[in-house]
């Protein structure tokens, strides 16, 4: 609150000297300076901001803001003599910008938290092990620098294990309390706290690439756009100058009483109703980004409470996106599992795909080394291909198959089965158009996965579906796991795009939930795109309208309900702005009311609506789970 005063000490320094002459003109202790009233004094001084910027805006931008309506309701009252009301205006019209103000002030902290969790230095060394380490600027971090990160430091960027394990605190991040381990090969954030083991980090991304970065723009983005409702009620506002102006006249005609005529364009004033929506928007996505929940966009957050429809990817989203090599089978009576190793990994070394990880880390952990390909392509909803020693080499799914020149052998159909029965995921590799080995993925289904299905059911989302481009097999046994009826097996990224399309045309409100390349023409067609913010690709969390940074999908409800919650604020807002805008209105109409208490019941609303939106800081999620979800989601884990 003090670097706040200190940041408006101007706003705070002229309502303190309009509410001392203020107080000094009702009590007549000072009713005149140099035969000047009081209260003249005390609205000359408090509607300056108020006169400046609606001139300017009028001059320069050729726009009526309401500021301008304020000001001529404020000139009205001056030119009948009643200084007072117009004093009270411009006293109460600084209170409520400074508490719009303190409001964004109060959203923008979660995004200046994020910046100061992030250290300004860095130990640098020239190699793993190095013990001459070298302290440099986090500005000065370049990508491919390796970073030493001792036990109670944060780290200083965005990267991953090369040396050491350890277990990291990532709640500023993410929202999630619970401490991850990290080891070889995993990554990292800037700003988490390392709690218990040295690492090295090799850093990958900096600056507005690193998550911190991202964060940053987007929740800046978000806050600045404009929701629908919000669009409607600015063209609605761009009327009121006019209208207002020609009611109070009507009222004048009517009654012969310029008092009241004055009084009605003091009321009349939207100051609420244009407060209305900004400031609960910007309260939600400060408080989405708390939690671990990325709001790209007013869009979003108003779409996001209509949706009757979620679709899910799986690899990643509704599995673990973890997924680790079960077993390796030769087809091929010339290879053996080194080379395949081999293979394998020079193609799948350019993704980063999770299977494609899997493979590599898989490769290494058996001491194989391997040279990237030549000529790769990535193929989307299917593999790669590539150029592997002069040969042509694929790998990916059943549709790598296409390229095979000679029937399956049945020991391969057979190994299939055997996986597909226990849920695995099968992984060609073709070489010189023949199959020559088979790879087993296994991806553990996420621990809260059925109790977000099912808690999405009770928020009355029946409509649930799976779209993978999987096998049909593997879908359904995980989708029966989870209670999801509907299941799309085998999809290409397009094929994934049509069937969003399809379900818009029938009407219905999409969610699409993934985390790969494949899934981002999905995400950016859907009504709402809800990305995995951690393992997710760069390309799936740009076409997203929401990132989830803790890639934990149980925060999908809690999207959900912090969107109707938001959504419930603004129309509370509303009706509580134009409601007693309303009464006033007709209170001076009939008389009831004067010019001074019109300006307090004016100015009081638009207090109220942004004291209502401030209440979103106080948003928690609710949620109810039983002991049979817990211990079928602990049976899960196990299976």
């Amino acid at each position: 609150m003090k670097q706040f005063y200190t940041e408006h000490l101007r706003d705070f320094n002229i309502a303190i000297i309009t509410a001392i002459l203020i107080i000094l003109s009702i009590t007549d202790l000072l009713p005149e300076i140099f035969l000047i009233d009081t209260a003249l004094i005390a609205a000359l001084i408090g509607g300056f901001p108020i006169y400046s910027s609606a001139v300017r805006a009028l001059l320069f931008q050729r726009k009526t803001k309401i500021g301008l309506l304020v000001t001529i309701a404020m000139i009205a009252a001056i030119s009948i003599g009643e200084y007072l009301a117009a004093a009270e205006v411009a006293f109460i019209m600084i209170i409520g910008e400074l508490l719009e103000t303190y409001s964004v002030r109060k959203s923008a902290k979660a995004l200046e938290h994020l910046l100061h969790i992030v250290p300004t230095e860095a130990r640098k060394v020239s190699a793993i092990h190095d013990s001459a380490e070298t302290i440099i600027s986090t500005n000065e971090i370049k990508i491919g620098d390796i970073l030493l990160v001792k036990p109670g430091e944060r780290i200083p960027a965005d990267g991953s294990v090369v040396a050491g394990n350890t277990f990291v605190d990532e709640s500023p991040l993410t929202g999630e309390s619970k401490s991850v381990e990290k080891c070889i090969g995993e990554s990292v954030f800037g700003g988490s706290l390392n709690q218990s083991q040295a690492i090295y980090v090799q850093v990958d991304k900096v600056g507005e690439d690193s998550l911190i970065g991202r964060v940053l723009q987007l929740v800046k983005k978000a806050q600045e756009e404009k929701a629908p409702i919000q669009r409607i009620i600015d063209r609605v506002a761009s009327w009121f100058v006019p209208m207002s102006v020609t009611i109070a006249a009507i009222v004048f005609l009517v009654t012969q009483d310029i008092v009241r005529a004055v009084t009605v364009l003091i009321v009349f004033c939207p100051c609420g109703m244009l407060l209305s929506t900004p400031t609960a928007v910007m309260t939600a996505v400060g408080r989405g980004a708390q939690l671990g929940i990325l709001i790209k966009g007013a869009q979003a957050l108003e779409s996001i409470s209509k949706v009757k429809t979620i679709i899910f990817d799986k690899t990643g989203t509704l599995t673990k996106g973890e997924p680790e090599v079960i077993d390796i089978v030769v087809t091929d009576s010339e290879w053996n599992q080194k080379r395949l190793y081999e293979v394998a990994a020079s193609l799948e070394g350019f993704s980063e795909h999770h299977i494609a990880k899997a493979i590599t880390k898989a490769a290494t952990k058996n001491g194989i080394t391997w040279e990237l390909a030549s000529e790769w392509e990535t193929v989307a909803g299917i593999g790669m291909e590539g150029t592997v020693n002069g040969v042509k080499v694929f790998i990916g799914n059943e549709k790598v198959l296409e390229h095979l020149q000679e029937e399956i052998p049945k020991t391969a159909i057979d190994t299939r089965k055997i996986w597909d029965d226990t849920g695995h995921t099968t992984i060609y590799i073709v070489h010189k158009d023949k199959l020559v080995g088979m790879i087993a993925i296994d991806d553990p289904i996420r621990e809260n996965a059925l109790a977000t299905v099912r808690e999405l059911r009770k928020a009355k989302i029946q409509d649930i579906r799976m779209a993978t481009g999987d096998n049909e097999y593997v879908a359904k046994r995980i989708a029966t796991r989870l209670e999801i009826g509907n299941v799309y097996a085998s999809l290409l990224p397009g094929q994934k795009l049509d069937l969003v399309k399809e379900l818009q045309k029938s009407g219905h409100k999409v969610l699409m939930v993934g985390d790969g390349i494949n899934d981002a023409p999905a995400l950016m067609q859907a009504d709402v795109g809800v990305a995995m913010g951690k393992t997710g690709t760069d390309v799936a969390i740009e076409a997203a309208d929401i990132a989830l940074l803790s890639d934990s999908i149980d925060k999908i409800p809690q999207a959900i309900q912090l969107s109707k919650r938001t959504v419930n604020t603004i129309k509370t807002n509303l009706w509580l702005a134009n409601g007693i805008n309303v009464l006033a209105l007709i209170a001076a109409a009939y008389g009831w009311i004067g010019p001074v208490m019109a300006a307090i019941v004016h100015n009081f609303g638009a207090i109220i609506v942004v004291l209502n939106s401030l209440r979103l800081y106080r948003f928690h999620r609710q949620k109810k789970q039983d002991h049979s979800i817990i211990e079928q989601e602990l049976i899960i884990g196990r299976t």
